[in-house]
This record gives C-alpha cells, structure tokens and sequence, in this order.
C-alpha cells in the first residue's frame, strides 16, 4: 500500500488489517515526519517510512541558496507544479523493489508510485480514492488541478479495481473518466470489544465536572478554519444555560490538524460567546472516543459545502455517531442527507449562521422523546455500519483480482 501520509489513517490500516486476515502479506509505503528514512511496523503490518524532507538532490542550489537543510516553499511550489513530488522520485525505486502482485494507491498523489511499479513489475494496480480529490481546495493541489485530473483519467481505466469513500463520488468518478463506478467502501469503525450501544455512558459531564441536568453537543475531528466551528461556538448564546458545545481533535492528522493559535482563538471565543460552556478537548484515541461521544446528547456534521469535494462528503465522525448512537446534526449535503434525514437519524439543515446551528441543535434537545426515537434509529442501523460489514465487499473484490 502507497501512501503519503506519515501517520497512517484509519481506513488504511482497516484495509490492511482486513487483507492480512484474508491471507494476504501487506506492507505500507509511506512518507517520513522527519529526515530520516525507517522501517518497522504500524499495528503489526510492516511499514517503510521514507523521508521527504531536504532529501531532493534536484532542490540542493536552492536549500544553499534559502539557507536552509530541509526544504523550502519553492522546492514544494516547484514539485507541485510539476508532478514530480519528491516522495515520487525517493518511492518509486523501493516500490519497484518490492515485487509485489497488487499496488495500492491511497488517493491519486499516490497513484505515480503505485501505478509506475505494477508497470514495472506487470502487477494489478488499485486506486482507492479517499475524497474526489481534484477537486480540494487546497492550494498545492489547485496549482496544477489540470495535470491530476488529466492523471486520473489516464489512470482509472487501467485499474483492476477501483474504489471509493461513497456513492456520489463514485458516479463523479465514473461520469468524469468514462469507467464503471467504483467500489463504494465506507470509512466505518468497529466499536471496541466493550462498548455497549444499547448504553448509556456519562463521560463527558463527569470529565467536564457539568452537572446532570446538562445538555453536551459533541464536535469531533479536524479543528481547523473551514470547518464551521466559529458558528458552532456562537450558537451557543442561542442555547438554553443548561447546553454546553464540547470540540475534540482528531489523532489521525496531527500534522495537519490546526496550530495552537486556532485552538486558543476558538476557546476565547468561547469565552466571551459563553463562559463556561465551551470545551475544547485534546484528541483521544479511538478506543476511548467513541464511549465519550456516546456521552453526547447531539452530535455535530457542520462541514461546509465550499468546493466539491466537500459538497459530497461522508466524514468519518457520521459513522462514529451512528455506531455510538447519537443523534446528528448535519449540514444539507447530499451524503449526509441520505443518511440523516433517510434513516431519521437526526436533523439536516443548512448551517450558514450561528442561529441556524441553534435551530437544528435544538430541533433535537426539544424533543419530547429527548431523541430517543433517533437512537433507536441509530442503533437499528449500526450494524450495516461496521469496518466488518464493509471489509467483506473489499475482500471479495481482492479475491477476483488473484
């Protein structure tokens, strides 16, 4: 498995714990935090991590010339222009190396690698697309957005498997590189061994020190700029007194997730918004989430539909919910409608204004049944819901490959 992502997400490790108990041998290629390179294991699957960092001999006049060991905006500028990432031209060799029978491509900055070395070696190739990637907004991948889309249409045909996080995405892909939809494998987890749906956990009011009578309405992932958190915090002044919004981080993307700064902005915003009700929580492994969320009275989806990629979203955090039970309050986008409002799991609405969140939050905490038709509803479908339900359609289709 391709990937360039020094710490290795949810899903891959899924995947490849899932293939390994299917009988097949996995390893992981995948980028360096720091300038070294290493091998060794991530969760019992053998890893090789390979350093990015000031390791380019085609940017060495230029790190001389910026003055500096590791790297530089312009070497990145450069290589994103390009096409040619240095993670690419350092990967590449050791993939070709490995003579394995299938390379799999996490997302299409992974497909150079994965797709050069089953050439190479007249390997299958798989592309597993983790978001509608041409279409993120994010700079570096903007600056040459014709040259990946341009790849992935070149790519996709020649797959032996092509998969995807959802089935909107997969009629995009389909639609825009002339293939048959991809497998559609949703990023859903297996809820710890001791985790009890069916009940009721307290954890956050006794973490936060907040009395019975409270009402806790749960954000977790990514704590970041664009991700509708500043509504989230206002809307509080919108709430009863007895309402408090509590924000957890993400361990999968601590490199990526937002600096301190954003984190301290967000708690004084807090602050002034309403003292006392705003909690922002360290990220907590996934063995110990999804009781704590299970805590929650209202779980919070308020991503924002600002590009594509975003519009056709299914976040990690609406399976998390749905397997601990919680009642959801999503943003208006076409996935999480389907789920949501399909399944009457909670209340989708369009979440442009602090008073908007407030309307939608307290379309659950006024509920006669205080939401307990929702977690009925929640824990009816939970078990469609699992890694183990969905393992099974990847390793069917791993299985036609041999």
């Amino acid at each position: 498995m391709i990937v360039q992502e020094a710490q290795v997400t949810r899903r891959i490790m899924q995947e490849a714990h899932s293939l390994v108990g299917a009988g097949h041998d996995v390893s992981i290629l995948t980028r360096s935090e720091d300038t070294s390179d290493g091998v060794g294991e991530t969760q019992g699957i053998p890893t090789e991590w390979v350093a990015v960092k000031g390791r380019d001999s085609r940017f060495r006049w230029l790190y001389k010339l910026a003055g500096v060991t590791r790297g530089s905006q312009a070497a990145a500028f450069w290589s994103a222009l390009t096409l040619r990432h240095t993670f690419t031209r350092r990967v590449l060799p050791r993939a070709i190396a490995t003579r394995a029978d299938v390379y799999h491509a996490h997302d299409l900055n992974n497909v150079p690698v994965a797709y050069g070395a089953a050439r190479a070696n007249n390997a299958r190739f798989v592309y597993d697309a983790h978001e509608l990637f041409t279409e993120i907004g994010n700079p570096w991948i903007k600056i040459r957005k014709n040259g990946w889309e341009r790849l992935e249409r070149e790519i996709m045909p020649h797959a032996a498997l092509n998969i995807t996080v959802n089935e909107f995405i997969a009629e995009e892909l389909a639609k825009r590189n002339r293939v048959a939809p991809p497998l559609v494998v949703y990023n859903c987890p297996d809820p710890p061994g001791d985790f009890d749906p069916g009940g009721r956990y307290d954890l956050i009011r006794q973490r936060l020190g907040l009395g019975e009578s409270y009402k806790v309405v749960v954000y977790h992932g990514w704590v970041a700029p664009g991700r509708g958190l500043e509504d989230l915090v206002r809307s509080v002044r919108y709430l009863d007194d007895n309402v408090a919004v509590v924000i957890i981080g993400h361990t999968t993307y601590p490199h990526t997730d937002a600096p301190n700064s954003y984190r301290v902005a967000l708690r004084e915003l807090g602050e002034r918004e309403a003292p006392g009700r705003v909690f922002i929580l360290p990220p907590l492994p996934f063995v110990e989430l999804l009781p704590f969320v299970a805590s929650a009275d209202v779980g919070m989806i308020p991503i924002q539909g600002t590009d594509l990629n975003y519009y056709y979203t299914s976040p990690n955090r609406l399976f998390d919910f749905i397997q601990a039970a919680v009642p959801i309050v999503a943003s208006d986008l076409p996935f999480l409608r389907k789920m949501v409002a399909g399944n009457n799991l909670g209340v989708v609405a369009k979440l442009d204004s602090p008073r908007s969140y407030a309307e939608a939050i307290n379309g659950i905490l006024a509920r006669p049944d205080q939401g307990e038709e929702y977690r009925a509803n929640l824990r009816r479908i939970a078990p469609q819901y699992t890694w183990e339900a969905q393992a099974k359609k990847l390793i069917a289709a791993y299985s036609k490959l041999s």
